[in-house]
């Protein structure tokens, strides 16, 4: 791919040059040590580059050295592991892969040599004359510094275990390079850049990381961020058939153990039975509470593999990986998981945040559009609850098919747009006890329509845009919304083909099962309303003559 650079990164030990020359000429590329290059321009070494004129000046001059060296292409370069922590060298390396060789503490101390000429591990005056102290203090320092790092590394395109030998590392790599060099206008479109958002809860930040090909570099992932290493994937049949060989390559290949939980296929199976089947499984691995329990599938399969992580031996970690479009954007991102009750869906629950979540986009390529538009659903929500940007963009491009939307280069945008107002409603209102309940416009009457109708008859976003219009007359008839607005709104629903009201509804029985909805309070129903397009209005009381007029008025494909 002779338009492109690729870029390696990572702590001191994890072998950037070795790897990188090996790699370049695995690849026919030319191979670019950019701490070679900073001291070639500044005509001293690194060492003395820190100690005559510090770290300042070296990271400015690093900035600078890099940017020359990006100007040319068809290079694998290895950087200083310092590199991606700074935001003037992500702006430059945006357009260019980048590969963090991630390395444990034990591999890197038998790599390195602490005798003083690297700067950042270097020991102090009263170990100079004790190899053995030098070494010490130079690895706690590298521990330290490998920590601080973490995050930065964590937003890298792909992870490789640099612990391998380098020929190891130089396959993964290469295998990972031509399959991008395979597809020039995935390249083009930047399909193999990995999107990362982090989201800051009370209960501990973590990253959303969204792209093509992620399920390649899971077990990476998981290792380096999440810090496990014994794992139970909790899935269905029908998505273990088609991803569970990628999923267990990656995760044996990360060094990690782990068991399956196989669970039906279905909302009907969101019960608390499950989760108890979930409990079991959990014993006969072994999992203790230094483990962890991967969800991978759509919401039914984040939600009660997400419970039972939440309540196994009172908690153990998360990792949330949806394979359907509305996972990715709505259940598998804010931490709310649970099962169903028969009084209504979700009543049983718990708000438990991941560690991590990453959602691969090229999973949507095997869904039927109807799965593809129940994610749209929610994806629509978003612009009329805080973004009037985003509903014209919706407006312009409206997919035919599943390929043409896993094909669409807006797509990706969308699901960012989607997933950035959810992390931020979420890290302002992690237990919905006020500003969240935003993320609700449609659900109140979506999810009365779909415990009256029964689960399974509407997928849930078309329930849930069932509810918007209900939301959107309610709102119009209060005098919040224009005409106008309120048609542009039912019209955007009908142009992606979902439906705007149910023929032959019982109004009252849909009434009635909104008095179960969470948000009652004293009695009382509360629904999101839009105060214009892209501003929601939350806690808005509503009456029951209210609805079942609004309703009526729904069933008649009307206004008034």
């Amino acid at each position: 791919m002779g338009h492109a650079n690729l870029v390696l990164t990572g702590m001191m030990g994890a072998g950037k040059t070795t790897v990188g020359r090996a790699l370049a000429g695995r690849l026919g590329m030319e191979f670019i040590d950019l701490d070679h290059e900073i001291e070639k321009e500044a005509d001293v070494t690194i060492r003395q580059l820190f100690e005559e004129c510090g770290e300042a000046r070296f990271r400015t001059l690093e900035t600078a050295i890099l940017q020359k060296v990006l100007h040319r292409t068809n290079q694998v370069i290895a950087t200083g592991g310092g590199v991606v922590t700074r935001e003037e060298n992500l702006s430059l390396l945006q357009d260019h892969p980048v590969v963090w060789l991630a390395v444990d503490a034990g591999t890197a101390s038998q790599r390195l040599s602490f005798d003083g000429t690297r700067p950042l591990v270097k020991a102090s005056e009263a170990a100079a004359d004790d190899p053995e102290a030098m070494a010490e203090e130079g690895m706690a320092k590298w521990v330290r510094l490998a920590a601080e790092r973490r995050p930065a590394y964590s937003m890298c395109d792909l992870v490789v275990d640099a612990s391998n030998p380098p020929e190891t590392v130089v396959e993964a790599v290469a295998a990972w390079w031509e399959g991008i060099a395979a597809k020039e206008g995935d390249y083009h479109q930047g399909a193999w850049k990995v999107e990362h958002l982090p989201v800051d809860v009370a209960e501990g930040p973590y990253q959303i990381h969204f792209g093509r090909g992620i399920l390649r570099n899971l077990g990476e992932r998981i290792r380096s961020e999440a810090g496990l290493e014994h794992v139970l994937v909790v899935s269905n049949p029908t998505v273990l058939a088609l991803y569970q060989d990628e999923v267990a390559a990656s995760l044996t290949s990360a060094g990690l153990k782990w068991d399956i939980a196989v669970i039906p296929d279905g909302e009907e199976y969101k019960t608390l039975e499950t989760v108890e089947s979930i409990y079991e499984a959990a014993f006969q691995a072994g999992l203790d509470r230094r483990s962890g329990i991967i969800a991978l599938g759509g919401g039914v399969v984040g939600d009660i593999a997400g419970f039972a992580a939440a309540t196994y031996m009172r908690g153990v970690k998360l990792v949330q990986v949806p394979t359907t479009l509305l996972a990715q954007v709505d259940s598998s991102v804010g931490g709310k998981v649970g099962v169903n009750h028969p009084r209504g869906k979700n009543l049983i629950g718990a708000f438990y945040q991941p560690v991590m979540v990453a959602a691969d986009l090229a999973t949507l390529g095997t869904l039927p559009y109807r799965e593809i538009l129940t994610g749209m659903a929610e994806i629509i929500k978003c612009g009329f609850i805080a973004d009037e940007k985003l509903v014209s963009e919706l407006e312009a491009n409206v997919f035919s098919d599943t390929a043409s939307a896993v094909s669409s280069t807006v797509l990706i945008h969308w699901v960012k747009a989607a997933c950035k107002l959810k992390a931020q409603v979420v890290a302002a209102d992690t237990k919905e006890t006020g500003y969240r309940e935003i993320l609700n416009f449609g659900h109140t009457v979506g999810h009365a329509v779909e415990k009256t109708v029964g689960y399974g008859q509407y997928t849930h976003g078309e329930a849930v845009a069932i509810g918007m219009v209900t939301a959107a007359i309610l709102s119009y008839r209060r005098g919040y919304l224009s005409r106008s607005e309120t048609e542009r709104i039912i019209d955007l629903i009908k142009k992606w083909g979902l439906p705007t009201k149910v023929e032959g509804l019982s109004i009252s029985a849909v009434v009635e099962a909104c008095k179960f909805d969470k948000k009652v309070r004293s009695g009382k129903l509360r629904f999101v309303l839009l105060e214009t397009l892209g501003k929601a209005k939350v806690g808005e009381v509503v009456g029951e003559d209210e609805l079942t007029s609004a309703l009526e008025i729904q069933a008649g494909g009307g206004l008034e």
